[in-house]
Protein backbone atom coordinates (compact mmCIF):
# COMPACT_ATOMS: atom_id res chain seq x y z
CA UNK A 1 0.00 0.00 0.00
CA UNK A 2 1.10 3.69 -0.94
CA UNK A 3 2.82 4.97 2.17
CA UNK A 4 0.73 8.34 2.16
CA UNK A 5 -2.26 6.53 1.93
CA UNK A 6 -1.62 5.02 5.05
CA UNK A 7 -0.31 7.90 6.68
CA UNK A 8 -3.34 9.59 5.65
CA UNK A 9 -5.61 6.73 6.82
CA UNK A 10 -4.19 6.68 10.30
CA UNK A 11 -4.50 10.56 10.94
CA UNK A 12 -7.90 10.47 9.71
CA UNK A 13 -8.82 6.71 12.47
CA UNK A 14 -7.05 9.11 14.83
CA UNK A 15 -8.96 12.40 14.41
CA UNK A 16 -11.94 9.94 14.43
CA UNK A 17 -11.09 8.25 17.48
CA UNK A 18 -10.27 11.92 18.76
CA UNK A 19 -13.29 13.33 18.47
CA UNK A 20 -15.07 9.98 19.25
CA UNK A 21 -13.49 10.07 22.88
CA UNK A 22 -14.56 14.11 22.99
CA UNK A 23 -18.21 13.80 22.23
CA UNK A 24 -17.61 10.50 25.35
CA UNK A 25 -16.30 12.50 27.81
CA UNK A 26 -18.25 15.77 27.58
CA UNK A 27 -21.83 12.97 26.99
CA UNK A 28 -20.44 11.52 30.78
CA UNK A 29 -19.64 14.99 32.33
CA UNK A 30 -22.90 16.54 31.32
CA UNK A 31 -24.94 13.44 32.66
CA UNK A 32 -22.79 13.53 35.54
CA UNK A 33 -23.82 17.35 36.19
CA UNK A 34 -27.96 16.28 35.85
CA UNK A 35 -27.65 13.84 38.19
CA UNK A 36 -25.85 16.12 40.53
CA UNK A 37 -28.53 18.50 40.44
CA UNK A 38 -30.87 15.84 41.61
CA UNK A 39 -32.14 15.01 38.26
CA UNK A 40 -33.85 12.48 35.72
CA UNK A 41 -32.09 12.05 32.65
CA UNK A 42 -34.00 9.67 29.66
CA UNK A 43 -32.58 9.56 26.55
CA UNK A 44 -34.93 8.07 24.22
CA UNK A 45 -38.46 9.67 25.93
CA UNK A 46 -41.79 8.65 24.30
CA UNK A 47 -44.30 11.53 22.51
CA UNK A 48 -46.41 10.68 25.58
CA UNK A 49 -44.88 13.19 27.08
CA UNK A 50 -46.59 15.71 25.33
CA UNK A 51 -49.88 14.60 24.73
CA UNK A 52 -51.39 15.83 27.39
CA UNK A 53 -50.08 19.26 25.70
CA UNK A 54 -52.16 20.72 22.41
CA UNK A 55 -51.13 24.02 21.52
CA UNK A 56 -48.20 24.72 18.91
CA UNK A 57 -45.50 24.01 18.55
CA UNK A 58 -47.14 20.67 20.28
CA UNK A 59 -50.31 19.26 18.38
CA UNK A 60 -48.63 20.91 15.09
CA UNK A 61 -47.01 18.81 12.05
CA UNK A 62 -47.03 15.22 10.94
CA UNK A 63 -43.60 14.08 11.43
CA UNK A 64 -42.92 14.43 15.42
CA UNK A 65 -39.93 13.53 17.40
CA UNK A 66 -38.87 14.09 21.12
CA UNK A 67 -35.21 13.37 22.36
CA UNK A 68 -32.76 14.05 25.45
CA UNK A 69 -35.84 14.22 28.21
CA UNK A 70 -34.57 15.58 31.50
CA UNK A 71 -37.27 16.04 34.22
CA UNK A 72 -36.83 17.47 37.74
CA UNK A 73 -38.03 20.36 40.63
CA UNK A 74 -36.90 23.36 39.88
CA UNK A 75 -35.29 24.82 43.44
CA UNK A 76 -38.74 25.78 44.40
CA UNK A 77 -40.54 23.17 44.17
CA UNK A 78 -41.76 23.32 40.22
CA UNK A 79 -41.91 20.17 38.50
CA UNK A 80 -40.90 20.52 35.15
CA UNK A 81 -39.18 18.36 31.74
CA UNK A 82 -37.25 19.97 28.75
CA UNK A 83 -36.30 17.53 25.89
CA UNK A 84 -35.74 18.38 22.51
CA UNK A 85 -38.55 18.65 20.10
CA UNK A 86 -39.13 18.54 16.41
CA UNK A 87 -42.00 18.43 13.71
CA UNK A 88 -42.25 18.81 9.78
CA UNK A 89 -45.47 18.62 7.91
CA UNK A 90 -46.87 21.73 8.67
CA UNK A 91 -45.10 24.72 7.65
CA UNK A 92 -41.57 25.59 8.47
CA UNK A 93 -39.74 22.72 10.46
CA UNK A 94 -39.80 22.84 13.72
CA UNK A 95 -36.49 21.47 16.16
CA UNK A 96 -36.02 23.03 19.67
CA UNK A 97 -35.29 22.45 23.21
CA UNK A 98 -38.39 23.49 25.15
CA UNK A 99 -38.74 23.53 28.55
CA UNK A 100 -41.92 23.04 30.79
CA UNK A 101 -43.50 23.75 33.91
CA UNK A 102 -46.14 22.17 35.44
CA UNK A 103 -48.98 24.52 36.71
CA UNK A 104 -51.77 24.36 39.12
CA UNK A 105 -54.47 25.19 36.91
CA UNK A 106 -55.30 24.25 33.42
CA UNK A 107 -56.10 27.72 31.43
CA UNK A 108 -56.43 29.00 28.03
CA UNK A 109 -54.12 29.66 25.80
CA UNK A 110 -51.96 32.72 25.70
CA UNK A 111 -48.12 33.60 23.90
CA UNK A 112 -46.08 35.88 24.75
CA UNK A 113 -42.68 36.24 22.83
CA UNK A 114 -40.07 38.78 21.68
CA UNK A 115 -41.47 40.23 18.84
CA UNK A 116 -38.04 39.56 16.73
CA UNK A 117 -37.62 36.05 17.69
CA UNK A 118 -40.67 34.23 17.20
CA UNK A 119 -40.11 30.55 16.53
CA UNK A 120 -43.51 29.21 16.57
CA UNK A 121 -45.91 28.58 13.38
CA UNK A 122 -49.91 27.21 13.59
CA UNK A 123 -50.76 29.37 16.07
CA UNK A 124 -54.53 31.00 15.30
CA UNK A 125 -54.87 33.13 18.73
CA UNK A 126 -54.73 36.70 17.46
CA UNK A 127 -52.19 39.35 18.63
CA UNK A 128 -54.01 41.76 21.83
CA UNK A 129 -53.00 44.69 23.50
CA UNK A 130 -51.36 44.60 27.02
CA UNK A 131 -49.66 47.69 27.95
CA UNK A 132 -47.85 49.78 25.55
CA UNK A 133 -44.17 49.15 27.25
CA UNK A 134 -45.02 45.89 27.09
CA UNK A 135 -46.49 46.03 23.98
CA UNK A 136 -43.28 47.69 22.06
CA UNK A 137 -40.82 44.92 23.07
CA UNK A 138 -43.32 41.55 23.55
CA UNK A 139 -45.91 40.14 21.51
CA UNK A 140 -49.08 38.92 23.24
CA UNK A 141 -51.41 36.13 21.73
CA UNK A 142 -54.67 35.10 23.00
CA UNK A 143 -58.51 34.81 22.32
CA UNK A 144 -59.56 36.53 25.00
CA UNK A 145 -57.86 40.04 26.17
CA UNK A 146 -59.73 40.19 29.53
CA UNK A 147 -57.86 36.78 30.54
CA UNK A 148 -54.39 37.95 29.14
CA UNK A 149 -54.55 40.98 31.01
CA UNK A 150 -55.50 38.82 34.27
CA UNK A 151 -52.08 36.44 33.43
CA UNK A 152 -49.99 39.64 32.81
CA UNK A 153 -50.44 41.53 35.90
CA UNK A 154 -47.54 44.32 36.62
CA UNK A 155 -45.44 41.41 38.38
CA UNK A 156 -45.89 39.22 35.53
CA UNK A 157 -44.86 41.97 32.82
CA UNK A 158 -41.93 43.13 34.51
CA UNK A 159 -40.53 39.88 35.23
CA UNK A 160 -41.03 39.22 31.16
CA UNK A 161 -39.56 42.48 30.28
CA UNK A 162 -36.22 41.72 32.47
CA UNK A 163 -35.96 38.43 30.60
CA UNK A 164 -36.00 40.05 27.42
CA UNK A 165 -33.79 42.80 28.56
CA UNK A 166 -31.08 39.81 28.30
CA UNK A 167 -32.13 37.27 26.42
CA UNK A 168 -35.01 35.95 23.97
CA UNK A 169 -38.64 35.33 25.33
CA UNK A 170 -40.61 32.79 23.48
CA UNK A 171 -43.16 31.37 26.09
CA UNK A 172 -46.68 29.81 26.44
CA UNK A 173 -49.60 28.94 28.46
CA UNK A 174 -50.30 25.34 27.29
CA UNK A 175 -53.47 23.69 29.44
CA UNK A 176 -51.86 22.85 32.44
CA UNK A 177 -47.91 23.72 31.70
CA UNK A 178 -46.00 26.77 31.03
CA UNK A 179 -44.28 26.08 27.79
CA UNK A 180 -40.27 28.08 27.18
CA UNK A 181 -39.38 27.66 23.80
CA UNK A 182 -34.84 27.69 23.58
CA UNK A 183 -34.40 26.17 26.79
CA UNK A 184 -30.04 25.74 26.80
CA UNK A 185 -28.36 21.77 26.69
CA UNK A 186 -26.17 23.05 29.36
CA UNK A 187 -26.86 21.98 32.80
CA UNK A 188 -25.73 24.85 34.50
CA UNK A 189 -26.93 27.21 32.04
CA UNK A 190 -30.40 24.89 31.85
CA UNK A 191 -30.92 25.59 35.63
CA UNK A 192 -30.89 28.94 35.79
CA UNK A 193 -33.47 29.30 33.05
CA UNK A 194 -35.63 26.90 34.94
CA UNK A 195 -35.19 29.37 37.58
CA UNK A 196 -36.63 32.22 35.62
CA UNK A 197 -39.49 30.37 34.23
CA UNK A 198 -40.20 29.60 37.86
CA UNK A 199 -39.97 33.35 39.14
CA UNK A 200 -42.16 34.10 36.44
CA UNK A 201 -44.96 31.45 37.12
CA UNK A 202 -44.48 32.37 40.95
CA UNK A 203 -46.11 36.07 40.16
CA UNK A 204 -48.94 34.59 38.22
CA UNK A 205 -52.05 34.84 40.47
CA UNK A 206 -54.10 31.72 39.93
CA UNK A 207 -56.67 32.44 42.33
CA UNK A 208 -57.65 35.23 40.05
CA UNK A 209 -57.86 32.79 36.97
CA UNK A 210 -60.11 30.71 38.09
CA UNK A 211 -63.01 31.52 36.52
CA UNK A 212 -60.72 30.73 33.13
CA UNK A 213 -60.23 27.24 33.63
CA UNK A 214 -60.62 25.04 31.06
CA UNK A 215 -61.05 20.93 31.28
CA UNK A 216 -57.53 19.11 30.67
CA UNK A 217 -56.89 17.79 27.37
CA UNK A 218 -57.39 14.35 26.94
CA UNK A 219 -54.25 12.81 26.00
CA UNK A 220 -53.21 11.95 22.29
CA UNK A 221 -51.64 13.64 19.53
CA UNK A 222 -54.24 15.47 18.06
CA UNK A 223 -54.25 18.48 16.00
CA UNK A 224 -54.25 22.05 16.96
CA UNK A 225 -57.82 23.08 17.03
CA UNK A 226 -59.21 19.91 15.75
CA UNK A 227 -60.84 17.05 16.75
CA UNK A 228 -58.05 14.89 14.41
CA UNK A 229 -55.90 12.23 15.66
CA UNK A 230 -52.43 11.85 14.05
CA UNK A 231 -50.75 8.25 13.72
CA UNK A 232 -47.57 6.99 12.42
CA UNK A 233 -49.55 4.47 10.32
CA UNK A 234 -52.61 2.60 9.72
CA UNK A 235 -52.67 -0.04 6.81
CA UNK A 236 -56.07 -0.96 8.25
CA UNK A 237 -57.48 1.64 6.09
CA UNK A 238 -56.68 0.45 2.99
CA UNK A 239 -59.23 -2.41 1.97
CA UNK A 240 -61.63 0.57 2.46
CA UNK A 241 -60.07 2.29 -0.89
CA UNK A 242 -60.64 -0.70 -3.00
CA UNK A 243 -61.47 0.36 -6.50
CA UNK A 244 -59.91 3.31 -5.99
CA UNK A 245 -56.58 4.59 -7.82
CA UNK A 246 -53.37 3.58 -7.09
CA UNK A 247 -55.01 1.02 -4.47
CA UNK A 248 -53.98 -2.33 -5.91
CA UNK A 249 -51.43 -1.52 -7.62
CA UNK A 250 -48.08 -2.87 -6.82
CA UNK A 251 -46.65 -4.76 -3.33
CA UNK A 252 -45.92 -3.29 0.05
CA UNK A 253 -48.73 -1.40 0.06
CA UNK A 254 -48.95 1.20 2.94
CA UNK A 255 -49.79 4.45 4.96
CA UNK A 256 -47.80 7.03 6.34
CA UNK A 257 -48.62 9.79 9.01
CA UNK A 258 -52.17 9.30 8.85
CA UNK A 259 -55.10 12.06 10.32
CA UNK A 260 -58.32 10.77 11.33
CA UNK A 261 -61.60 13.00 12.73
CA UNK A 262 -63.92 15.14 11.46
CA UNK A 263 -64.72 18.48 9.30
CA UNK A 264 -68.01 19.74 9.44
CA UNK A 265 -69.59 16.78 10.83
CA UNK A 266 -68.06 14.36 8.35
CA UNK A 267 -65.68 11.99 9.04
CA UNK A 268 -62.21 12.96 7.39
CA UNK A 269 -59.50 10.67 6.81
CA UNK A 270 -55.73 11.27 5.24
CA UNK A 271 -52.47 9.65 4.53
CA UNK A 272 -49.39 9.06 2.94
CA UNK A 273 -49.99 6.07 0.67
CA UNK A 274 -46.97 3.85 -0.27
CA UNK A 275 -46.55 1.19 -2.48
CA UNK A 276 -43.84 -0.12 -4.87
CA UNK A 277 -43.47 -1.46 -8.27
CA UNK A 278 -40.87 -4.18 -9.73
CA UNK A 279 -39.65 -3.86 -13.25
CA UNK A 280 -37.16 -5.51 -15.49
CA UNK A 281 -34.76 -3.98 -18.31
CA UNK A 282 -32.36 -5.42 -21.00
CA UNK A 283 -28.95 -3.69 -20.25
CA UNK A 284 -25.52 -3.48 -21.99
CA UNK A 285 -23.11 -6.54 -20.05
CA UNK A 286 -20.30 -4.65 -21.55
CA UNK A 287 -19.24 -7.57 -23.26
CA UNK A 288 -20.97 -7.28 -26.52
CA UNK A 289 -23.95 -8.82 -24.98
CA UNK A 290 -26.82 -7.91 -23.13
CA UNK A 291 -28.70 -8.92 -19.62
CA UNK A 292 -31.31 -8.62 -17.68
CA UNK A 293 -31.44 -6.74 -14.17
CA UNK A 294 -34.23 -6.17 -12.17
CA UNK A 295 -34.93 -2.48 -9.87
CA UNK A 296 -37.87 -2.01 -7.76
CA UNK A 297 -39.29 1.82 -7.63
CA UNK A 298 -41.03 3.49 -4.64
CA UNK A 299 -44.52 5.10 -5.31
CA UNK A 300 -45.97 7.97 -3.00
CA UNK A 301 -49.54 9.64 -3.09
CA UNK A 302 -51.19 11.96 -1.00
CA UNK A 303 -54.91 10.84 -0.30
CA UNK A 304 -57.68 12.56 1.67
CA UNK A 305 -61.54 11.00 2.29
CA UNK A 306 -64.56 12.66 3.40
CA UNK A 307 -67.31 9.87 4.05
CA UNK A 308 -70.44 10.79 2.71
CA UNK A 309 -74.19 9.76 4.42
CA UNK A 310 -75.68 7.71 1.14
CA UNK A 311 -73.73 6.02 -1.43
CA UNK A 312 -73.61 8.10 -4.44
CA UNK A 313 -72.87 7.93 -8.53
CA UNK A 314 -69.61 7.73 -9.53
CA UNK A 315 -68.06 10.85 -10.90
CA UNK A 316 -64.65 12.08 -11.15
CA UNK A 317 -63.30 15.34 -11.48
CA UNK A 318 -60.01 16.09 -12.50
CA UNK A 319 -57.69 18.60 -14.34
CA UNK A 320 -57.93 18.59 -18.43
CA UNK A 321 -55.33 16.68 -19.97
CA UNK A 322 -54.86 14.60 -23.43
CA UNK A 323 -55.09 11.70 -21.24
CA UNK A 324 -57.93 12.26 -19.42
CA UNK A 325 -59.10 12.74 -22.89
CA UNK A 326 -58.05 9.90 -24.21
CA UNK A 327 -59.33 7.57 -21.51
CA UNK A 328 -62.97 8.79 -21.99
CA UNK A 329 -64.97 11.43 -23.29
CA UNK A 330 -65.58 14.10 -20.90
CA UNK A 331 -68.83 15.32 -20.27
CA UNK A 332 -68.97 19.08 -21.40
CA UNK A 333 -71.45 21.60 -19.91
CA UNK A 334 -72.11 25.15 -20.73
CA UNK A 335 -69.19 27.21 -20.03
CA UNK A 336 -66.53 26.51 -22.29
CA UNK A 337 -63.86 27.94 -19.91
CA UNK A 338 -64.91 25.02 -17.41
CA UNK A 339 -64.41 22.49 -19.90
CA UNK A 340 -61.30 23.33 -21.25
CA UNK A 341 -60.20 23.64 -17.43
CA UNK A 342 -61.61 20.65 -16.04
CA UNK A 343 -62.12 16.31 -17.21
CA UNK A 344 -65.80 15.12 -15.81
CA UNK A 345 -66.77 11.37 -15.61
CA UNK A 346 -69.50 10.07 -14.65
CA UNK A 347 -71.73 6.83 -14.60
CA UNK A 348 -74.65 8.95 -14.38
CA UNK A 349 -74.46 11.70 -16.55
CA UNK A 350 -77.45 13.43 -15.47
CA UNK A 351 -76.19 13.18 -11.80
CA UNK A 352 -72.96 15.25 -13.22
CA UNK A 353 -75.10 17.88 -14.76
CA UNK A 354 -77.36 18.22 -11.51
CA UNK A 355 -74.15 18.46 -9.46
CA UNK A 356 -72.24 20.55 -11.79
CA UNK A 357 -74.39 23.59 -11.95
CA UNK A 358 -73.09 26.90 -13.11
CA UNK A 359 -72.50 27.93 -8.95
CA UNK A 360 -70.52 24.92 -8.65
CA UNK A 361 -68.70 25.86 -12.10
CA UNK A 362 -67.77 29.34 -10.93
CA UNK A 363 -66.82 27.72 -7.13
CA UNK A 364 -64.56 25.13 -8.86
CA UNK A 365 -62.69 27.18 -11.43
CA UNK A 366 -62.06 29.62 -8.68
CA UNK A 367 -60.72 27.14 -5.86
CA UNK A 368 -59.24 24.63 -7.85
CA UNK A 369 -59.59 21.49 -6.15
CA UNK A 370 -57.33 18.67 -6.57
CA UNK A 371 -58.77 15.37 -8.38
CA UNK A 372 -61.88 14.63 -6.77
CA UNK A 373 -63.61 11.11 -7.02
CA UNK A 374 -67.21 10.35 -5.67
CA UNK A 375 -67.47 6.35 -5.46
CA UNK A 376 -70.05 5.21 -2.90
CA UNK A 377 -69.77 6.95 0.17
CA UNK A 378 -66.69 8.00 -0.29
CA UNK A 379 -65.45 11.42 -1.88
CA UNK A 380 -61.51 11.11 -2.35
CA UNK A 381 -59.26 13.31 -3.31
CA UNK A 382 -55.32 13.35 -4.78
CA UNK A 383 -53.75 15.96 -2.62
CA UNK A 384 -50.40 17.03 -4.53
CA UNK A 385 -48.57 17.07 -1.05
CA UNK A 386 -49.95 15.82 2.13
CA UNK A 387 -48.81 18.02 5.09
CA UNK A 388 -51.54 19.66 7.84
CA UNK A 389 -51.36 23.07 5.88
CA UNK A 390 -52.97 21.32 3.03
CA UNK A 391 -55.40 19.02 4.93
CA UNK A 392 -56.80 22.00 6.31
CA UNK A 393 -57.09 23.89 3.22
CA UNK A 394 -59.20 20.48 1.71
CA UNK A 395 -61.35 19.96 4.80
CA UNK A 396 -62.67 23.48 4.41
CA UNK A 397 -63.10 22.92 0.83
CA UNK A 398 -64.60 19.52 0.75
CA UNK A 399 -67.67 20.63 2.62
CA UNK A 400 -67.77 23.39 0.73
CA UNK A 401 -68.32 21.64 -2.47
CA UNK A 402 -70.53 19.05 -0.98
CA UNK A 403 -72.42 22.46 0.38
CA UNK A 404 -73.34 23.35 -3.51
CA UNK A 405 -74.91 19.81 -4.33
CA UNK A 406 -78.16 21.15 -4.91
CA UNK A 407 -80.80 19.97 -2.03
CA UNK A 408 -83.09 17.82 -4.66
CA UNK A 409 -80.05 16.16 -5.29
CA UNK A 410 -80.14 14.66 -1.47
CA UNK A 411 -83.45 14.28 -1.97
CA UNK A 412 -83.19 12.27 -4.85
CA UNK A 413 -80.69 9.70 -3.23
CA UNK A 414 -82.83 9.57 0.60
CA UNK A 415 -80.62 11.49 2.57
CA UNK A 416 -80.36 15.19 3.84
CA UNK A 417 -77.99 17.27 2.91
CA UNK A 418 -74.75 16.52 4.90
CA UNK A 419 -73.68 20.50 5.44
CA UNK A 420 -75.56 23.23 4.33
CA UNK A 421 -77.08 22.81 0.67
CA UNK A 422 -77.29 25.10 -1.89
CA UNK A 423 -81.43 24.75 -1.55
CA UNK A 424 -81.49 27.89 -4.17
CA UNK A 425 -80.89 25.57 -7.13
CA UNK A 426 -83.86 24.68 -8.63
CA UNK A 427 -84.28 21.01 -10.33
CA UNK A 428 -83.30 21.44 -13.98
CA UNK A 429 -86.51 20.86 -16.49
CA UNK A 430 -87.11 17.25 -17.20
CA UNK A 431 -87.87 16.45 -21.18
CA UNK A 432 -91.44 17.77 -21.83
CA UNK A 433 -90.00 21.00 -20.89
CA UNK A 434 -91.85 20.88 -16.88
CA UNK A 435 -89.77 20.87 -13.70
CA UNK A 436 -89.15 17.50 -12.56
Amino acid sequence: MNRGLVILLVVVVSVALAAAVFWAVRRYRWKKKVAELGWQHDPRPTLDLVTSLGNPPFDWGLQRDIDEAVTGRTRTGWPFSVFEYEYSGAGPDFSERVAVLALPTVLPELYVSTRAAQRRSGVAAGEVAIEPQFDTALLTRADDPGYAAAVLTPAVRQSLLDWSATAPVDLSIDHGALVAVGAPKDPDQLQSYLERLAAVAERVDFSSLQPYAVPPKVPRLGVYRQDWTVSRSNDELIPMFAGFSPFGQGRRQRTEDVVQGTTSGLPLTAFRYRWETTHTRTVSDGQGGTRTETYTEQHEQPILMLGLPVAMPELRISKDSLLGRLWGRSIDFESEIFNQTFDVHSTAPKFAHDVIHPRMMEFLLQAQPPELVIRGTMLVCYPSRHDLLEIGRLADLLPAFLARVPAFVWEDLGAPPPVVADASVRRPPSGDGTLA
